[in-house]
């Protein structure tokens, strides 16, 4: 009966839809495979909905789930879905990719062939529009839905961020928001040795929850991802012995050989929606230092495209440690945008380790427009500050005649290696170790070659050493 009275009226619901993405042009095998863990997912997501609240639409290459009650319960399940998504994404080859798009609009229930209650109307075809907008494991809202859950709470509004008006196929028009993960409190550690930096963010962990646990914690203890300090490069790695080609700028992770095994991250427990983040970090010694055996090199002028890293005018004094967490946070959770903001706030107020980690997404081009110029222009800030990092990016710049005055090139490539070396980047030895061996910019000198590839202690350097023929 409980049934019937369902397909009796015309239900105003939350809608979210998810496609596996390239999940058509795999093998049987695979699609098995990813289909299984894509249950999996769905079932620990939507486990705190009651069933007599929800509709669930297997879609072959995908899924939609029609959520009867409070609207906020598609939001969460997105939120916790798409964590699993890319947690899968990183832990298995191929990982598993999914779109997901959420709607708020009308539907009615009806048996299908199966006699299975099943969903039709615009709430679900809209929905599947909006999911059509996305990319891999994003999530996009409509506007009838952002306009309904962002007035439920403020800490709900700050998830939303306007993308713009997107035309389907029917060139019926749709003003879509990004939907982003909350930004978590609590205490973390961040690891003191750098993790696989492949995707450029520590493996998220997600914790398990009762199906007694309230949506509210569901959502707020979903994921905990750190971004390890000062570990964040170029494209790239400095395996290569050949010079790098010009226009090619990898920037490798921060040496740390010497140090004591990490300690395992430590998920925080945040409560849903979480405003801040708030992570114990080591602040970066940034003790100045003196640049007179470094290269002269003019500071060029910041691009008209990059208002991020202009000067604040701020009431307060912001708290750098703080937004720098914030900025790995976001990048976490894949938004590079809302990271160059607080690594901009952050290197405003002197700190730098985000002056380093905005230059690079600016030398990127991630989360706005490539800046060679303002890459260069805040290694250089970093590198005035004695940040050994910002020293090596700033080589490496010049070394491949990108945002630098002609002429910089090779030689004041190995200026900032050398400074950069000395202050113990093990990574600026071996590409002066580099050119030593080969000669470049420098008389050919093999001592020197094996030196500095002993100071550097990477496995690159030690491989190096072993190559080069005995004295």
């Amino acid at each position: 009966m409980a049934d019937l009275n369902k397909m009796d009226r015309t239900w105003l619901c939350s809608v979210l839809f998810m496609d596996i993405v390239n999940y058509s042009s795999q093998s049987v095998e695979l699609q098995m495979k990813w289909k299984a863990r894509f249950n999996g997912y769905l079932s620990a997501a939507i486990q705190d909905a009651p069933e007599s609240e929800r509709v669930i639409l297997d879609t072959g290459d995908g899924a939609a789930v029609c959520f009867l009650g409070a609207p906020e319960a598609a939001m969460f399940a997105a939120l916790q879905l798409c964590q699993c998504f890319v947690v899968d994404s990183r832990e298995h080859q191929p990982g598993l990719s999914v779109r997901l798009g959420v709607n708020l609009g009308p539907v009615k229930l009806m048996r299908d062939i199966n006699g299975a209650l099943n969903a039709i109307g615009d709430g679900i075809n809209a929905g599947q529009r909006i999911m059509s907008f996305a990319a891999a494991n994003q999530i996009l809202v409509s506007q009838s839905f952002f306009e309904v859950v962002s007035r439920l709470s403020d800490d709900y509004k700050t998830l939303f961020q306007l993308k713009g008006v997107e035309a389907d196929k029917h060139v019926r028009e749709h003003t879509v928001y990004h939907l982003h993960q909350p930004r978590l409190e609590g205490q973390g550690k961040v690891p003191s040795q750098p993790a696989d930096f492949s995707t450029g963010v520590v493996p998220v962990h997600v914790a398990s929850h009762s199906r007694s646990g309230s949506w509210r914690a569901v959502a707020g203890g979903a994921v905990a991802a750190l971004v390890a300090v000062g570990a964040w490069h170029f494209y790239g790695s400095s395996r290569a012995v050949t010079p790098y080609p010009k226009g090619v700028v990898p920037v490798v992770q921060n040496q740390t050989s010497g140090s004591e095994p990490a300690a395992p991250a430590k998920v925080p427990q945040p409560n849903f929606p979480a405003r801040a983040v708030s992570l114990s970090n080591t602040p970066v010694a940034a003790a100045p230092a003196t640049t007179q055996n470094a290269p002269a090199l003019p500071t060029p002028a910041p691009s008209e495209a990059s208002p991020v890293v202009s000067a604040r005018a701020v009431s307060a004094r912001p708290d750098p440690a703080k937004l720098l967490e914030d900025g790995k946070s976001w990048l976490a959770f894949h938004n590079a945008e809302a990271a160059r903001e607080s690594f901009g706030k952050a290197a405003d107020a002197g700190n730098a380790q985000a002056m380093v980690l905005l230059g690079t997404l600016y030398a990127q081009g991630l989360g706005g427009p490539k800046s060679d110029a303002d890459a260069v222009r805040l290694f250089r800030r970093a590198a005035e500050l004695g940040y050994a990092r910002g020293m090596y990016n700033l080589g490496l710049m010049c070394e491949a005649d990108r945002g630098v005055p002609a002429g910089s090139g090779v030689d004041a490539a190995i200026g900032w290696y050398a400074k950069a070396a000395d202050r113990g980047d093990g990574d600026a030895a071996y590409r002066l170790g580099l050119m030593y061996e080969q000669g470049r910019g420098v008389p050919k000198d093999l001592t020197e070659a094996r030196r500095l590839y002993a100071k550097a202690g990477t496995k690159d350097a030690a491989a190096r050493l072993a190559a080069l023929p005995n004295q």
